[in-house]
């Protein structure tokens, strides 16, 4: 019988073993490292979004009930203490750099930096004051923010950081790595004229929402033809520290939102595209909204299993890295179920020993095999 590994080990393949322990080696990460490996580590924790464990106890008695299945990935048993100070102590960093990796191999590079849209948003996660004191928010809240770029044609994020949620969004966009020639898309809390005018040094374009208490004068009216736009305009800021900030002309769309009559206004120093492609522009940021509610709802980014900051990273980062195998899958298995459809069947066949494919498209029914027939019957029926 052909052999068949689990899905799990399968799902795995993606992360070649000699890249990640030259990742590992980098930040010593195996250093004085007696029973728990990070191998062990990282798989036992993507096993634990993977399957939606619920505490350090839960992934580790749902990790050893397959220990069956261990030698095949290369891991051991895990202990809930052991477990924990792994994720406290060790190096989120090196985690990281294994997502970025990962995300090099899933794109298409094909794709030039002109031609790329990117969205920019962040989304809060409130935890315990009394667990995480290091992250305090408000009164008797704690929070942890993700700030994200995504890239909504590959649905990627192509970059994120992890701060408390005290952190304002437009100081988290400031040390955001940016790509010359691009376009950003972004909401109102991330209106700065100074960044706005570094972008626009180096030919970033960018779609944002303008303020309501914006002060300005109008350089040009620009006709309006298409549907739902209100006006086209050409603009120079007016208050003294908005002209300091940004001295160039900007451009202001205004649009009539048709599904419910709002009136958005839109600023961007985007001159070439028309009206209605800037309000398309900024209509595709509903995706990165909805990325966020999908990875709050299909991993575990809203329930930690460990306390302290490192922890929290380490978390959210294998989350990501989920996210990102369960997306290499559905683009090399050829599949029209959903990425959350994917994420159950992955869910609950995960250590079982299934070809992901067959798991994916629906297993074909096994070959008719051809009755086979006793030799002392056929002596019966020649006599």
């Amino acid at each position: 019988m052909k052999h068949i590994n689990t899905v799990f080990h399968q799902l795995l393949r993606e992360v070649p073993r000699h890249h990640f322990e030259s990742v590992i080696n980098r930040y010593e990460g195996n250093r004085r490292v007696r029973s728990l490996p990070c191998w062990t580590q990282f798989c036992a924790m993507l096993f634990g979004q993977l399957c939606s464990r619920q505490s350090l106890r839960d992934v580790e008695s749902a990790w050893d009930s397959h220990a069956s299945a261990h030698y095949h990935i290369g891991v051991r048993q895990v202990k809930r203490s052991t477990l924990a100070d792994a994720n406290a102590k060790r190096p989120a960093g090196m985690y990281l750099e294994l997502f970025y990796w990962l995300l090099g191999q899933s794109r298409d590079k094909r794709i030039h930096h002109k031609d790329a849209v990117r969205l920019i948003d962040s989304t809060t996660i409130d935890l315990c004051k009394k667990q995480f004191e290091w992250a305090e928010f408000r009164s008797g809240k704690s929070g942890v923010k993700i700030h994200t770029v995504y890239d909504p044609d590959a649905e990627v994020p192509t970059f994120f950081s992890i701060t408390t949620a005290k952190q304002h969004d437009k100081k988290a966009a400031e040390k955001m790595p940016l790509l010359d020639g691009a376009t950003y898309v972004f909401d109102r809390a991330y209106n700065d004229y100074a960044w706005f005018h570094d972008m626009t040094e180096r030919r970033i374009h960018f779609v944002g929402r303008m303020k309501s208490n914006a002060r300005f004068e109008v350089v040009e009216e620009l006709p309006v033809t298409e549907a739902g736009v209100l006006e086209d305009q050409l603009i120079r800021l007016s208050s003294p520290m908005a002209k300091k900030q940004y001295p160039e002309i900007l451009r202001r769309v205004c649009f009539r939102r048709e599904e419910d009559g709002k009136v958005l206004s839109f600023i961007t120093n985007d001159t070439k595209r028309t009206a209605a492609e800037i309000a398309d522009l900024y209509k595709q940021r509903w995706q990165i909204e909805l990325f966020f509610k999908w990875i709050k709802q299909n991993l575990k980014i809203k329930r930690f299993i460990g306390t302290s900051e490192n922890a929290v990273k380490i978390q959210i980062i294998i989350a990501m890295i989920a996210y990102l195998l369960l997306g290499m899958v559905r683009k090399l298995v050829p599949t029209k179920r959903s990425l959350q459809q994917l994420a159950r069947l992955v869910s609950v066949n995960l250590m079982q020993r299934r070809n992901i494919a067959e798991l994916l498209g629906g297993s074909s029914p096994p070959p008719k095999r051809k009755p086979t027939v006793n030799p002392r019957q056929m002596a019966l029926l020649n006599a």
